[in-house]
């Protein structure tokens, strides 16, 4: 898709606009005598800074426009029509004093009115919002500004020094020393800012103008003096009306823009670093051969070296800056690494945790049924299963009480640990009842014979809450030499375990 669409090639006001770019550069380069230039500058400006603020105004005005685009374009129509003001005046001048350089650059009345002008514009270049999120950004975005800018000021200066201020005197020579770099820095300012700034409040088309503009009038003001002293005013005319003409067009599209509902552009991040003062450290560097290639040691020289030095120090200070946004990026990636690796240690703990407690029972620590029932079904070959119900456990809870009858399940629970073997499953499968799953092949008699044993180990007395108590075990035993189906199992074992009951009444 073309920048440029459609209905903005077809609006009259842009068309006319280029064409007074394209004739002002023609007239610039040609007119060496600085006659046509001279007559026509100062209407023609006024023409192009009554776009800027017609349109400005509009967008401040327009329902589509957010809050920072009416407080932006507001400031950017007042300073318009405080150029309107200076341009006309100067305009009077020229018809007084054709001849004059005064008349040709720029009176003291012109040039204080472009001050106070510019000074709305600054107003709403420093209040237009960078969309930084964190300080670390906005650090970065000022170092890239200030080398740039550092870039900026070694050009300005050493091209001012260089050729002077000819021809201007007295107040005007004042205003204008003071006034030519604040505009030149101000102008670099505004284009590295829409370049650096990560979420534009433009366009693209917008952007690209505003930008195109700002440099065109930093290069104007900034040459002047060259210009001035080579005696080419023509020049430095033309250069300032392609610049306003880029104002007024950038304003233009803007409003075109708001007024279709299209003014909105997707808010992407940039990336976290930029090429503009690399190049601008690359710009101070080349300036400075080129310097001593031609000139050599002159004042002028020490003005470029300390630009250099100036802008080598701030491309040194981002880098660290860098490093230290690296190392801090690094050492919260480790915290959070860490932090991860906690929360899943404990998650692993908590999983674990989880599933002894839904497989073990809560009073004794022992397996639970659902636990003895999944070993019952995965263990397979020979092997026999143990039930045990205790015997007068029942006047236990009755005489000493609840709390004494757990404590006696829980002494049992360990009686019943000690003898189960290494690979064997001890399990309290609810009440009074418990059962032990062998993990090595058991005869009958041998099954027996460890049912017995069992039986009177956890016969044995104990004392418990400070009572002596004896209760008794009936264990049965059922033997599966392989192939067996483990419900069977524990109901052969359980038949077997009743019928022992029925023989200690």
């Amino acid at each position: 898709m073309s920048i440029v669409s459609s209905p903005l090639r077809r609006d009259p006001v842009l068309i006319v606009l280029g064409l007074v770019a394209l004739g002002a550069f023609t007239v610039g380069v040609a007119d060496t005598g600085g006659r046509v230039m001279g007559a026509l500058v100062w209407p023609v400006l006024v023409m192009l800074c009554g776009v800027a603020a017609v349109n400005a105004y509009r967008i401040r005005r327009s329902p589509h426009a957010v809050d920072s685009d009416r407080w932006m374009w507001g400031a950017v129509a007042a300073g318009s029509s405080i150029f309107i003001l200076s341009d006309a005046w100067q305009f009077s001048v020229y018809l007084r004093d054709p001849g004059s350089t005064a008349a040709a650059i720029g009176g003291p009345v012109y040039s204080a009115g472009i001050v106070i002008g510019t000074v709305c514009l600054v107003y709403a270049l420093l209040r237009t919002p960078l969309g930084l999120v964190d300080r670390h950004e906005r650090v970065r975005f000022l170092l890239d500004a200030a080398t740039v800018l550092a870039f900026a000021a070694t050009l300005g200066c050493y091209f001012t020094v260089a050729a002077g201020e000819a021809g201007i005197a007295g107040a005007g020579r004042l205003i204008s020393l003071l006034f030519g770099p604040a505009l030149y820095m101000v102008a670099v300012f505004s284009l590295v800012k829409l370049w650096l700034m990560p979420v534009k409040p433009f366009t693209p088309l917008t952007g690209a103008l505003l930008s195109f503009s700002a440099a065109g009038e930093g290069a104007a003001t900034g040459f002047r003096p060259m210009l001035v002293a080579h005696g080419h005013v023509p020049w430095h005319q033309g250069a300032t009306v392609i610049a306003v003409a880029a104002l007024a067009a950038a304003a233009r599209v803007q409003h075109l823009r708001i007024r279709s509902g299209r003014a909105s552009r997707p808010r992407d991040r940039h990336r976290p670093y930029s090429l503009l003062p690399y190049a601008a450290v690359g710009g101070t560097f080349a300036l400075l051969i080129g310097v001593l290639a031609i000139n050599g040691w002159r004042t002028e020289t020490w003005i470029v070296v300390a630009g250099s030095a100036l802008s080598s120090a701030l491309v040194v200070v981002r880098q660290l800056a860098a490093f230290a946004d690296n190392a801090r990026l690094l050492a919260m990636l480790d915290t959070k690494v860490a932090e991860l690796h906690r929360s899943l240690a404990e998650r692993d703990r908590l999983a674990a945790e989880l599933e002894h407690l839904a497989f073990h029972d809560a009073l004794t620590g022992l397996a639970n049924r659902a636990l003895f029932e999944r070993h019952l079904d995965e263990q397979t070959g020979a092997r026999a299963v143990l039930l045990i119900d205790l015997d007068g456990f029942k006047p236990v809870n009755d005489t000493y009480g609840h709390a004494t009858g757990d404590a006696v399940l829980a002494a049992v629970a360990l009686r019943l640990r000690a003898f189960a073997g290494p690979d064997d499953v001890a399990a309290r499968l609810g009440g009074d009842e418990f059962a032990l799953l062998t993990a090595e092949p058991l005869t009958e008699d041998e099954a027996r014979e460890r049912a017995r044993e069992l039986a009177a180990a956890i016969s044995l007395p104990m004392t418990v809450r400070g009572h002596d108590i004896r209760v008794g075990a009936s264990v049965g035993v059922a033997v599966d030499h392989g192939g067996r189906d483990g419900t069977e199992l524990v109901h052969e074992a359980d038949v077997a375990m009743y019928a022992e009951k029925a023989g200690h009444r």
